[in-house]
Order: structure tokens, then sequence, then C-alpha cells
């Protein structure tokens, strides 16, 4: 089994979205600009614009509440790194739904690994990967970063490797 790797290659898993939840949240709360300047910072989240960095900020604070993001240690003037919290399965959830909501995931995966497999393969890749199959790789890179993946994600994958006709080295 292989090592995690989180979002777009390796890199850290800046995740959320415009949702629902229980706080009040807003874009023009100090903590989502906060939170959504440090997400279109990380080159690695597989956020483009700071239209999609605004939603998923509001959809982490909104979906998980700002008073709980304090208790987990996230601050207007510490936002950190999304691994630093322990977010409970259902705040991971709502991470992962935000971000599914307000990133095309499939088209960043495909520009992500285009440098290894071309244009055509990427996006054969990303065309055939299911959108649980992605939630379940994003949920569990989150609940443990430094965990290794099961071997369903990688026999998963190479099937769809061999589908594309990639060359895996």
């Amino acid at each position: 089994m292989r090592k995690v790797t989180l979002l777009f290659g390796a890199g850290v898993l800046i995740v959320g979205g415009c949702g629902g939840g229980d706080s009040s949240s807003s874009a023009d709360s100090p903590l989502v600009q906060a939170l959504s300047s440090e997400i279109y910072a990380e080159s690695a989240s597989g956020v483009s614009t700071e239209e999609e960095a605004t939603c998923v900020a509001d959809g982490i604070v909104t979906g998980i509440g700002e008073d709980r993001l304090e208790t987990l240690g996230m601050t207007v003037d510490n936002v950190g790194n999304i691994e630093d919290y322990e977010f409970s399965d259902d705040e991971i959830d709502v991470i992962v739904d935000s971000l599914i909501g307000c990133v095309d995931v499939k088209t960043a995966l495909a520009q992500e690994m285009t440098s290894q497999w071309g244009g055509e393969g990427a996006e054969c890749v990303a065309e055939n990967l299911d959108d649980e199959f992605i939630r379940s790789i994003m949920a569990t890179a989150l609940r443990d970063p430094a965990a290794e993946m099961p071997d369903e994600f990688f026999q998963t994958f190479m099937d769809i490797a061999a589908e594309c006709d990639l060359p895996l080295n």
C-alpha cells in the first residue's frame, strides 16, 4: 500500500464549499476571508480563482461553524493547515462536500495529471473517476494524511489506467 497523497498530487487538501450549516457565516466574515486567502495561496489546493477560494472558505465556516473552528484552534490570525485540525467524520464530510460544490475536481485532477500522461490520458482518467471514489479518497486523506490507501483505491485506479491505456512505471 502507498501513503495517501492529498488532493491533486502531493499537496495539502484544503476544501470547503458554498453549502449550508448551522452557523451564520458569510463571505464578509473575517474568518472566511482569512481562510479564503490561505486556500487561494496554497498551490496544491486545486482552487484556481479567488471566487472558488471564497466559496470553499465560506462552506467550511458555514458548515462547521465559527465557534467549532475556534474550539479546534482556527482563528483569523492563525488559519493554519487543514491537516492540523481534528475534524469529526461529519465535519470531514462537510469539507469534502463543499469542495465538490465549489471546484470542478475532475478538471483540476486532469490538469494535475497532464504532465505525467498528457492531456488526453489525464482527461480519460478524470472522466472515468467516479464521484464516490473521489469523495472517498478525499475523506480518507483528511481523516489521516499519513495513512496508506486501501488496496481497493489502487485497484480502481489501475483499472482506470488500463482502460485509458496509460503507461504505468
